[in-house]
């Protein structure tokens, strides 16, 4: 297991102070990887005690294990490691882990949504939004691509409180998507956030989010593939839960007859 990955299974149980000690740590990671304990908690402007109990928190017992979570994926990538076998349970965990989501709200919000706008930050990004878009547009919602700040600036004045915005990022650190997010939110349009972890920026900025690990791999040739597939299984998910709601919701109507 990484770091991250530790940080998204115990993250509900993390406090505001703990999130911005970790996003700290992730944004600063390489001059982390040289500190000692003492010297990452006076760069983290906490006590000792309080980093031990962050640690504890998150099931690491030692500095020297959280050094080494640290550390993991550069290892890996150093190693030349590829196993499919491990890459195939991956995706296993990560199904499970979309079993556990709550899609009820997200489900409420799409259904209220005249218009769901979308935002990538990237072109991988863009083509998960694109996916996204082809599966409800046939659902019967009216989908629209937004590019940049610029775009999101000029259609903001279009923009309904029943919308949806949609931010996809990958780490959920990228500027750019912080400040399209802003000005979304000075409408007062509802936010969802698509992410490869619960614990960042976007996630954090926006009412609503869905996450979901993804992967990199390294073979022997030395050029590393991060594998995004689990954000496409998630948005099948999402479909699914989303028919679900549409059903139940029906059935709420003919009942109220």
């Amino acid at each position: 297991m990484i770091l991250e990955e530790l940080v998204n299974e115990h993250y509900d149980s993390l406090s505001a102070n703990d999130r911005e000690m970790l996003t700290h740590i992730f944004r600063e990671k390489q001059s982390v990887r040289r500190m000692n304990s003492t010297q990452l908690a006076a760069f983290l402007h906490v006590s000792r005690t309080t980093l031990v109990r962050l640690m504890r928190k998150l099931g690491i017992d030692t500095y020297t294990e959280f050094k080494l979570l640290l550390e993991r994926p550069e290892e890996a990538a150093a190693a030349g490691l590829f196993h499919m076998e491990d890459i195939v349970n991956d995706y296993h965990r990560i199904i499970d882990e979309l079993k556990k989501h709550d899609y009820e709200g997200v489900c409420r919000a799409i259904h209220r949504a005249d218009t769901i706008y979308l935002y990538g930050t990237g072109n991988e990004q863009k083509a998960i939004a694109e996916e996204f878009k082809r599966i409800f547009l046939t659902l019967g919602k009216c989908c629209v691509d937004l590019y940049d700040l610029g775009e999101v600036a000029f259609a903001r004045e279009r923009f309904r409180d029943q919308d949806l915005f949609i931010a996809i990022s990958l780490s959920g650190e990228n500027r750019g998507a912080a400040e399209v997010v802003r000005a979304v939110q000075e409408i007062g349009v509802h936010t969802l956030s698509l992410t490869r972890w619960a614990n960042n920026t976007l996630a954090r900025m926006c009412q609503d989010s869905l996450y979901v690990g993804t992967k990199v791999v390294s073979p022997s040739s030395g050029r590393s593939y991060e594998m995004v597939a689990a954000f496409y299984i998630l948005l099948d998910t999402l479909s699914v839960r989303y028919l679900e709601y549409l059903s139940a919701h029906k059935k709420e109507a003919a009942d109220a007859d």
